[in-house]
Order: C-alpha cells, then structure tokens, then sequence
C-alpha cells in the first residue's frame, strides 16, 4: 500500500534515530495535542457558563455580590484558557517550550490571583497591582506567541520580531504605570502610539501570511512511500522515513 505525500505538506527525515526516540516525539505530540483540546474544551465551558449566568441574573431581575464574582471567575479562566492555547501552539509549531511554558504560567498565576481577589475581597493595593501587572504580560506573551505561529515570507521574518518587542515594551510601560499609580500625558501619548503600532502589526502579519501560502503550498515534487510493518516508510530505493503530518492551515 502506498501513500503520496508532498514535500510542501510532510516534513520527511532519514531514520537515524532509536525507537525510543520516536515514542517520545509521539508521546510529547500526543501530550501536547491533549493540552491544546483541554484549553478549548475550557474556555468553551466557562465562555457558556458566563453566558448563562449574565442571561440569568438579567431576566430574574437582579445582579448582587455572587453573581459579580462567578462572572469574573469565569471569564478570567475563560481568558486565561485563550492565552495558554495562543502559548501551546507555539510551541507546538517551533518545538520550543521555554517561552510556551512562561506565557502558560502567567496566565494561570493571573487567573489564580484574580479568583482569589475576588472571592476573599481582598484590597490591598499591593496585589491588585501584583495581579493586574502579571495580567498584562500573560496576554503580551499570549500575543507575541500566537503572531510568532505565523508563517511569512523571509523577506518579512523581520516583522514578527519587531512586533513582539513592540508589545513587551508596552506591557512594560503599562505596567510602569500600574506600579506608580498615575501617569504623565507624554506616557498617554507613547502608549498610544504604540498600540497603535501594535494594532497595525497584529492585522498586517495574518495577512502577510495568507499571501505567502500559494507559494508555499505549491506542490513541486511527489515522493511515494510505502508503510512498513514497524511504523516507518520506504521508498522505492530502499531508504527509510519518519514521516511527521504538519498543519495546512
């Protein structure tokens, strides 16, 4: 039996690796893959659990003290479970988990924080400031992450870069701000004019993405493989192949 895959769509290697090996790169795809559908899965349920009790507290006639802190709650691990996604896909792109598991991390603490503010009524000024400033930097590495997935053309690999620096410079200064409490009209001004830089980058490199995928996906060559009995493939010169399905989006 025999496959056809094109090179533009499967990233094929000679086999030089162990069959241990080859389990933990399935192991980890595999683990990976579970932690992505979990953090959908999540952001769904709280997402519709939000829905219902806003719905609920609208049509009953009131909005007291609980139902506040149960909307929170919910949309802060609605939120929190939409930027650990934007994290595992890079990491599942790139095969680096440093930055993945950084971004992962705030965004858990954050929502963890946050919960605990809410439901304890806590009010010192100290973690308010902790939580919002840890808040600002999960969604700076969830965004920097998620338009680092995208694929461009190496004339524009640049941009990317220059986006993500842009990003954590206004978390930055945000954060500065939290941390002092005020603010001057100059730091109003810089901070918008970088998001605005920000807003911009974050529209132009999906789009640059998209219009660097028909070359991309342009199929040049065919390479037949035939499945062997241990999970690998062959070609029709004898040589072996771990074949790794990758997205095609």
């Amino acid at each position: 039996m025999s496959a056809h895959y094109s090179k533009p769509l499967a990233r094929l290697g000679k086999c030089d690796s162990s069959v241990g090996q080859r389990k933990n790169m399935k192991h980890n795809t595999n683990m990976i893959s579970h932690v992505k559908k979990g953090f959908l899965y999540s952001f769904i349920v709280f997402l519709a659990a939000s829905a219902i009790i806003a719905i609920t507290s609208i049509l009953a006639g009131r909005f007291g003290n609980l139902e506040i802190k149960v909307l929170i709650t919910t949309t802060a691990i609605a939120v929190a479970s939409i930027c650990s996604l934007c994290c595992s896909a890079y990491t599942n792109q790139s095969k680096k988990n440093l930055p993945s598991i950084a971004g992962i991390s705030l965004a858990g603490v954050s929502a963890i924080l946050l919960c605990i503010a809410v439901w304890m009524e806590i009010d010192s000024a100290g973690y308010w400031k902790t939580t919002a400033i840890l808040s600002v930097f999960a969604i700076a590495f969830a965004h920097s992450l998620a338009l680092l997935v995208v694929r461009l053309r190496p004339i524009y690999s640049w941009l990317r870069l220059g986006t993500t620096i842009n990003i954590f410079i206004l978390a930055t200064i945000i954060s500065g701000m939290i941390e002092a409490g005020s603010a001057e009209e100059g730091i109003f001004k810089l901070i918008t004019v970088l998001a605005i830089l920000v807003a911009l980058e974050t529209l132009v490199i999906p789009i640059l993405g998209r219009l660097a995928k028909p070359e991309s996906n342009h199929i040049t060559e065919t390479l037949s493989l035939a499945k062997r009995e241990d999970g690998m493939y062959e070609d029709k010169r004898g040589h072996l192949y771990e074949v790794n399905e990758m997205s095609n989006k």
